[in-house]
């Protein structure tokens, strides 16, 4: 039988075998050789069973189906081998087999286990350099609402449109914002949101528009791009969409329409590719029928409106939110967390005005005042209860601030170390004296 090309077969780490329709050994490779211990010159053109009697090649020959990661043994040594017939004008005419040692398969198993986590730490990279730090796989939980809306954002991340999150505050609309980006064909591009509340009109068009050199009094020498020319290729976030000056919304208008603008003093046009994802957590219907929205750019930028629901609309998800938050107060605080069974009752029944980003504080709030790990009602922050809610365990000043203390000295002993170097390193964090320091760790017990 004629080889062609053994130089490849050489230089490939497995054991390479070809047997003949005689299950003579045509050709194996040094790897194969070393295997099972005879030299590739003695090998070749006996019969593979008098070298090994166990072989399975013989079999494969006979029946003409492969055999795929069969476990075998030899000389002490763990292999897994693969045999596959070779076929000419229909019939087997020979067989040739891969060996690969176990071993070998434990260090490929690692090493793409290694290349996954490498590349979803490129990941990661990536999103930090467009702006980003969610996906979809950061949004917790499995509620029909939340899973609903998570389908509809998905299935129009994918197309370039413009789209409005409506929701309350806290309910994560620019966590969804920053997941569709990153689902999109824009993923690459950069991400850049502002807060139209959080600016005067005057500073809101410098910020979207960009000005240039002497446009105003302080105007920075060269000028400044914009967010649009920031965001170019990529998404602009609108983030408080409803609370953006009717001048300026008319101006935001004619660029969604042209695509092009002009600079705060500045008279060229500047093309510009972005697209537009808005959020607002109020009733922009009603702000039209205000005169406070213009109608015409609502079209515009709700080309798909998205309601992001509130916590108390997915209130099944809760436990698995607080669970996914206080693995966040254990890692900071280097401790384990427990809830009893009242305080997720507790969760339950609340009506989380503040959404997830309450329940966050809440569960952050709840670990801080935990003496034993364990977050129990006492350990709620007051909104919690009604007024006239006669359970809420009240607590005389003294003794919380009592609890205070305790947890703070135990984060520091945490950090730095519950040996007496530790205690003095703890002491000076908390800016006490070691004595103070002693006097306050014999109180508690």
């Amino acid at each position: 039988m004629q080889i062609r090309d053994k130089a490849i077969y050489d230089a490939i780490e497995q054991g390479i075998l070809i047997c003949d329709e005689e299950a003579r050994i045509a050709y194996c490779n040094d790897s194969y050789a070393d295997f099972i211990g005879v030299p590739r010159s003695e090998a070749i053109g006996k019969k593979l069973v008098e070298l090994r009697p166990g072989a399975v090649a013989p079999k494969v020959l006979e029946t003409g189906e492969k055999i795929v990661s069969a476990l075998r043994k030899e000389r002490g040594r763990d292999y897994f081998a693969d045999i596959y017939p070779i076929m000419e004008d229909g019939r087997v005419v020979g067989t040739v087999s891969v060996v690969t040692e176990v071993e070998m398969v434990s260090y490929l198993k690692e090493r793409m286990e290694q290349l996954n986590r490498e590349e979803e730490a490129l990941k990661v990279r990536l999103n930090l350099t467009n702006g980003t730090r969610y996906s979809f796989s950061s949004i917790v939980g499995s509620s029909r609402r939340l899973l609903d809306t998570m389908t509809l954002a998905k299935r129009v991340a994918k197309h370039d449109t413009n789209i409005l999150l409506q929701g309350e505050s806290g309910t994560g609309k620019e966590l969804f914002a920053q997941s569709i980006h990153n689902e999109s064909s824009r993923r690459a591009g950069p991400f850049v949101a502002i807060n139209c509340a959080a600016l005067s009109k005057t500073m809101l068009e410098s910020e979207m528009f960009g000005y240039e050199e002497g446009a105003f009094t302080g105007a920075r020498k060269g000028g400044k791009p914009g967010l649009f020319e920031t965001a170019k290729g990529g998404t602009l976030f609108l983030d408080e969409i409803s609370e953006m000056d009717m001048e300026l919304q008319a101006k935001l208008l004619r660029v969604l329409q042209e695509n092009r603008f002009r600079r705060i003093g500045g008279t060229k046009e500047i093309e510009t590719d972005v697209r537009i994802i808005s959020a607002c957590n109020v009733d922009l219907m009603k702000y039209i029928d205000e005169k406070k929205f213009r109608r015409d750019l609502f079209y515009r930028i709700a080309v798909v409106p998205i309601s992001v629901p509130a916590l108390r609309e997915r209130m099944e998800d809760i436990p698995i939110l607080c669970y996914h938050f206080v693995k966040r107060a254990e890692e900071r605080n280097k401790r384990e967390y427990s809830f009893s069974d009242e305080v997720i009752d507790a969760f339950r029944r609340y009506s989380w005005p503040g959404n997830i980003r309450e329940l966050r504080n809440c569960v952050e709030y709840a670990a801080m005042m935990s003496n034993d790990g364990c977050i129990d009602v006492s350990c709620l922050p007051r909104q919690m209860y009604s007024e006239d809610d006669q359970d809420y365990p009240v607590k005389e000043l003294s003794e919380l601030v009592r609890e205070f203390e305790r947890n703070e000295i135990q984060r520091a002993l945490d950090q730095f170390g519950h040996d007496t170097k530790g205690k003095k390193a703890a002491a000076g964090a908390l800016g006490i004296s070691l004595s103070s320091l002693y006097s306050k760790l014999a109180a508690e017990k």
